[in-house]
């Protein structure tokens, strides 16, 4: 070996002696040494690349040591065979991930037909009981002429109550989402907020066409979380919501011009509902990022694939 070359570039001792033992003898014993280096690596956090590098260097080792004495094509393919399954715990890792990812982005489908659900019976058959009371409170009325005054205080009771279920409805679920789509829904929202925080929000988006429910959904829902996080903490006076599309990724940022925060610690500690946001895009094959300093706003950018 060129005594120049780094220390980084010196083959694992322990990889090699087993990898050359494989090459030479097989069997299923020294394979399953490929696996155990394989779950030793993924424990250590260790790169598939950082692997593949190491592989590399141990078999251009034992591929010099060889001189042509041995097939060079069934040793690569011995060696490729001792590689896969050293990769084998990435591999297992990565479908129990892929699964998982499916599993919550069912939940979350089944949670909003839940919510949906319960937000339809709020708006729809508790009003029309409601309906059914101010009716009778008006016969009740006619009736009985001296209890006007008290069933106008009752009524305008039920007014608030009305008004509150509404409202819980929307939170839970607005139904512009479901009949206009997720820009009418989220300017629908930005009105809101804008006017009960008095907070100048701008809603900008580049893209207007209907999109699949799973990615309106999330869509919604995370700048709903974002907007409720600049409302609730960022001190804000403006906030702007840009949405583009870059082929078939959408990409949204929230921006603030609030007190910011610190990124690295407010993630460690799962703050601002950032955990639910992750998983929430991460179900869809989306991902978040955020840009903030104390003092300096914020801003939270993700992305998704629309064709989800």
């Amino acid at each position: 070996m060129n005594a120049t070359q780094p220390k980084s570039e010196s083959p694992d001792p322990n990889y090699q002696q087993a990898l050359s033992a494989y090459v030479e003898r097989g069997g299923e014993a020294l394979l399953a040494r490929a696996y155990d280096f394989g779950r030793e690596a993924l424990a250590q956090g260790r790169s598939i690349p950082e692997l593949v590098g190491l592989h590399s260097r141990a078999l251009r080792a034992i591929v010099a040591a060889a001189d042509g004495r041995r097939d060079t094509g069934l040793l690569i393919d011995s060696a490729t065979t001792f590689l896969a399954e050293t990769l084998s715990p990435f591999e297992m890792t990565h479908r129990g991930y892929r699964d998982s990812l499916i599993a919550w982005r069912h939940i979350n489908e089944t949670l909003e037909q839940e919510i949906r659900r319960i937000a339809h019976t709020l708006h729809d058959d508790s009003g029309q009981l409601l309906v059914s009371v101010h009716l009778q409170l008006a016969q009740v009325a006619r009736e009985v002429p001296a209890a006007g005054p008290k069933i106008q205080e009752c009524q305008k009771l039920l007014d608030q109550a009305e008004q509150q279920l509404r409202h819980l409805s929307h939170e839970l679920r607005p139904m512009v989402l479901d009949d206009l789509g997720w820009l009418a829904a989220i300017e629908f929202l930005a009105a809101a907020v804008s006017a009960r925080t008095l907070i100048a929000i701008d809603v900008r988006s580049s893209v207007t066409q209907r999109l699949p429910a799973a990615v309106e959904t999330a869509l919604y829902r995370v700048v709903q979380e974002a907007l409720t996080n600049a409302a609730r903490h960022a001190h804000a006076t403006r906030i702007r919501i840009e949405i583009d599309q870059d082929q078939d990724c959408l990409r949204c940022l929230i921006g603030d011009d609030g007190v910011g925060f610190e990124v690295d610690s407010c993630v460690r500690r799962g703050g601002l509902g950032l955990r639910g946001m992750r998983e929430r895009l991460s179900a869809l094959g989306g991902a978040l990022h955020i840009v903030s300093a104390p003092g300096h706003g914020a801003e939270i950018r993700f992305q998704l694939p629309v064709g989800s």
